[in-house]
């Protein structure tokens, strides 16, 4: 029988998936001003997989002894700065997985992948 990837706490039992810390830092970046879109991560031969529902991945998961590592591309708009936006990001990211969580995220990667600009006419 095939389980889904997930975390255990050998104390209590408590199984989070990986795609539930997903969706968790997808909630945060919305929240986020300056933010354009969420992109889904590129399909490479290292990450090639979906979730459960089929869509492409949002979020990276990376864990390594009980400890967190986010990866996530968005655009930003031309209105923000790329720095504090991206900046915004990771901690928002990073304190939402933590606090619902109680899990450790060590880093958050934050890909700028382009800038949303109004159109001209």
């Amino acid at each position: 029988m095939n389980t889904p990837k997930s975390d255990a706490s050998a104390t209590s039992g408590l199984y989070i998936s990986d795609d539930v810390i997903a969706s968790i830092a997808v909630a945060a970046v919305k929240d986020v001003p300056g933010v354009g879109r969420i992109l889904q991560c590129p399909k490479n031969l290292k990450s090639m997989f979906v979730m459960a529902d089929g869509s492409q991945k949002f979020v990276e998961v990376f864990k390594a002894e009980n400890v967190y590592s986010l990866k996530l591309y968005i655009t930003v708009s031309e209105e923000s700065k790329i720095s504090v936006v991206a900046s915004a990001v990771q901690k928002a990211v990073k304190n939402a997985v933590q606090e619902m969580t109680s899990k450790v995220v060590s880093k958050v990667n934050v890909v700028i992948a382009g800038v949303e600009t109004k159109n001209c006419t």
